[in-house]
């Protein structure tokens, strides 16, 4: 188990990328293919996500937090990468 300020490290450089991403994904295009309202519902739930980190608890938790916001920063990193109008706007592991 990494110690707390491990963690929190991660944790704040985790939410730094995460934060920067949202912004790079919403400039794009997508309205003008349909994907507008899927990629505003999926931002808004990464933002809620990051907004509910859990505060309390064994540090577990912390960790378990940890791996979703790697989870989720990998997936906005590929739909960054990605040209509006493709099938899928984002990629599985984004949710």
């Amino acid at each position: 188990m990494p110690l707390a300020a491990t963690v929190d490290h991660l944790l704040l450089r985790l939410r730094g990328h995460i934060q920067l991403l949202l912004p790079e994904i919403e400039a794009k295009g997508w309205a003008r293919y349909g994907q507008e309202d899927q990629i505003r519902f999926m931002t808004a739930a990464v933002r809620d996500r990051l907004n509910n980190e859990p505060k309390t608890g064994p540090a577990v938790v912390r960790c378990v937090y940890a791996q979703e916001l790697a989870h989720i920063c990998r997936g906005l990193l590929a739909l960054a990468l990605a040209e509006p109008g493709f099938e899928r706007p984002y990629p599985a592991t984004a949710s």
